[in-house]
């Protein structure tokens, strides 16, 4: 299920990432690509999307070298590559406004040797990349010379003077081309790379800086130069790592801290399709098949807040449909919520109801007598159930995934269990394996006093 689920994921909402210009307009691209010394049969011609690339095109060198990609529909605005035969990368570049575009240079010394004659947006980024490759040289060689004098000398702090004039000098032409260009998509993709400035800490009451001030300051600030509202930095390798920055950096790894800067993310975004779709493509492949405990709650706060949303009609109905089926299955088992009853038929053949047991901890554990991963967990869970049972006011309520009484018993001999062990098959509540969405073996949930859920999906070495 988790498998066919993620599958129509990743298409039906791969294909949803589609602009409408991509899908309706009418006009053409022609890109042409002359590199000195390149000899390869072909180039292709590729986009990036989120941090996945996709080839978009192919050409074939003609007898005067030269590689001429043409397609009668605009591609998408965004970062593309070209790549050689062997598929690996040669370069970037810039799709945005006219899509007639020409790029020479030499094989030899790339990037440094790209030129467009006639697109003043990529002969802008192509002078950015030589600008930065030059003071980076620079910088390096100062930092090289510094290391022939003392710390703190006035030879060392005369280079670290031309160091911050240096960085003085990026910051300046980066400036100047944010500012002189605000409706260029090379502009949008500079101030995007940009970080927030932090202000000094302010000064606590104690006398001292507030030391959460940069952290606090940098987050709440983010995203304040990048623009969620422009689709066109979804086709970047840049806005991917931005948001897995801000997710798995600067926030903190709990499920509600995460839904909080998810539904930020979604508000910011709100403004353009493409850049939500792209979000919800991304978010919801991240969390419904994540590993980590707790993490479905926030999958099912994608569905019950975005997907059942009666205005989200772009989405297919098909995998809305199962998105919410699978919501359904988990919302009830969530970590905090009480688990579902099961008044399941014991080894006498007596009903033995979940909540009758009485024990600080419940520990649930389902199992299958031809498992292989149950013959290994067993005996280290009855070990560690012998020396905690006392201690720690510990029952096991083990489900036994097999109809058969005689397998069931045989194992339970075999394995000297004295816990609690009833047959999942022989019920008088529904079926086990939709409750708890149980698929394989052994599968565990640690339950309090008032048998609510405080873990799931749990093996005993994790205990």
């Amino acid at each position: 299920m988790r498998y066919t689920l993620k599958r129509l994921l990743i298409i039906a909402l791969s294909l949803l990432l589609l602009p409408a210009s991509a899908l309706f307009a009418q006009k053409s691209y022609r890109i042409t690509i002359q590199i000195e010394g390149l000899n390869d049969s072909l180039l292709l011609l590729a986009n990036y999307n989120g941090d996945k690339q996709f080839v978009a095109d192919t050409a074939f060198k003609t007898k005067s070298k030269i590689y001429t990609f043409t397609g009668n529909k605009l591609l998408p605005e965004g970062m593309y590559f070209i790549a050689g035969s062997a598929k690996s990368k040669l370069f970037d570049f810039i799709v945005a406004g006219k899509q007639e575009i020409m790029i020479s240079g030499n094989k030899d010394k790339l990037p440094a040797s790209l030129n467009s004659k006639n697109s003043s947006e990529n002969q802008a980024f192509f002078d950015y990349i030589r600008f930065l490759s030059e003071k980076q040289k620079e910088q390096l060689s100062l930092v090289e010379e510094k290391k022939k004098y003392s710390n703190g000398s006035e030879s060392a702090e005369a280079i670290d003077n031309k160091i911050n004039q240096l960085n003085t000098e990026v910051k300046q032409y980066i400036d100047n081309i944010i500012n002189s260009k605000t409706e260029s998509f090379f502009s949008a993709f500079l101030k995007s790379m940009q970080e927030p400035e932090i202000p000094v800490a302010p000064i606590l009451s104690n006398g001292r800086p507030d030391s959460t001030f940069a952290y606090k300051y940098y987050k709440a600030h983010f995203w304040d130069n990048i623009n969620l509202a422009d689709d066109r930095l979804i086709r970047t390798p840049l806005l991917h790592s931005k948001v897995e920055q801000f997710l798995n950096k600067l926030t903190p790894p709990m499920p509600d801290s995460l839904i909080v800067a998810i539904d930020k993310l979604f508000h910011l975004a709100k403004e353009n399709e493409e850049t939500f779709k792209y979000l919800m493509w991304y978010l919801t492949i991240k969390f419904e098949s994540s590993e980590i405990m707790g993490y479905d709650a926030i999958f099912v706060h994608l569905v019950d807040t975005y997907y059942a949303d009666p205005k989200m009609k772009w989405m297919n109905q098909t995998v809305k449909d199962n998105l919410i089926k699978r919501a359904n299955t988990l919302r009830p088992i969530l970590i905090g919520k009480n688990a579902p009853e099961m008044i399941l038929l014991d080894t006498l053949q007596h009903p033995v109801s979940l909540y009758k047991v009485d024990a600080d901890y419940t520990l649930i554990y389902f199992w299958d007598p031809d498992c292989s991963h149950c013959k290994k967990e067993t005996p280290v869970l009855t070990e560690f159930y012998e020396k905690n049972k006392a201690l720690y006011s510990l029952e096991v309520y083990a489900v036994c995934m097999d109809t058969s009484w005689t397998d069931m018993k045989k194992y339970i001999q075999k394995n000297k269990t004295k816990w609690l062990n009833v047959n999942g098959f022989y019920s008088m509540t529904p079926d086990f394996r939709e409750l708890y969405d149980v698929h394989s073996s052994p599968v565990m949930y640690l339950l309090d006093e008032n048998k609510k859920i405080i873990a799931k999906r749990v093996l005993t070495e994790q205990m």
